[in-house]
């Protein structure tokens, strides 16, 4: 089986006091890929995972049909990283749901999962929480420059273009009652689209699960527990009740 290798775009993150380097790269860049299996290739040609082209496919559609729904656009970038985490950020004034490898491993092919996520983050933009999140922030600010490598030469079609994108971290602490309005209009988001919005639970489940007790980048920033997990059911009990 033939795996299409897709070179890395360099995303640099500002968080805090530090200044992490991350490797990033377009989910519809690797949707396009002409093979079934698509390798993330880092600038030091050390492969950082390796992933269906069918999945991205799936995850693309998911995201367009969930942004649509919302209302929004936004780009869609995955980064490397070993701790489940999903955030927001801006590119070039544009706005992007980023996710990275480990989320990817820990959420598998469970397609109505990546849907709950991408309506969360969806929510929080629809409703203006990243703005005013942002705006509020003094002590979190990311500034950084996405820089193409080897596209154009590694056959990604428009692969040039891709250079030069500016990319902003967001301050995603948003307020508990920010938070229940993102489950509630994500559920909603995940329903219109066409999804199972249980797969907001299992992905709850499966954050708690992972954390084994300690503070993931994911949770710290979107909190997760048995209350909110319990909230998420009776959300969707209510919907089901509408219909």
């Amino acid at each position: 089986m033939k795996t299409f290798i897709l070179a890395s775009l360099l995303l640099f993150l500002a968080a805090c006091a530090s200044t992490e380097g991350k490797i990033a790269w377009r989910v519809r860049d690797m949707a396009l890929a002409p093979t079934q299996m698509v390798a993330l290739q880092a600038p030091n040609r050390k492969i950082v995972a390796t992933l269906s082209t069918l999945k991205m496919k799936k995850l693309l559609l998911a995201h367009f049909r969930i942004a649509r729904a919302a209302g929004v656009r936004a780009e869609l970038v995955i980064v490397d990283g070993t701790d489940p985490n999903a955030f927001v950020g801006l590119m070039n004034q544009r706005y992007a749901f980023v996710i990275n490898v480990a989320m990817l491993k820990l959420i598998g092919d469970d397609i109505d999962e990546f849907a709950a996520l991408l309506g969360h983050e969806a929510a929080h933009l629809a409703k203006g929480h990243a703005q005013a999140s942002k705006s509020r922030s003094s002590t979190l600010e990311g500034i950084g420059t996405l820089v193409g490598v080897g596209l154009g030469m590694a056959g990604v079609p428009a692969g040039g273009v891709i250079s030069g994108l500016g990319v902003d971290l967001i301050d995603a602490s948003y307020s508990r009652d920010e938070e229940r309005e993102a489950d509630a209009f994500g559920v909603d988001y995940v329903i219109s689209a066409g999804y199972d919005p249980q797969g907001a639970i299992r992905l709850h489940e499966k954050m708690l699960k992972a954390s084994g007790g300690s503070i993931l980048p994911f949770l710290s920033s979107h909190p997760s527990g048995e209350e909110r997990i319990e909230n998420v059911k009776a959300l969707i009990q209510a919907k089901k009740t509408e219909q």
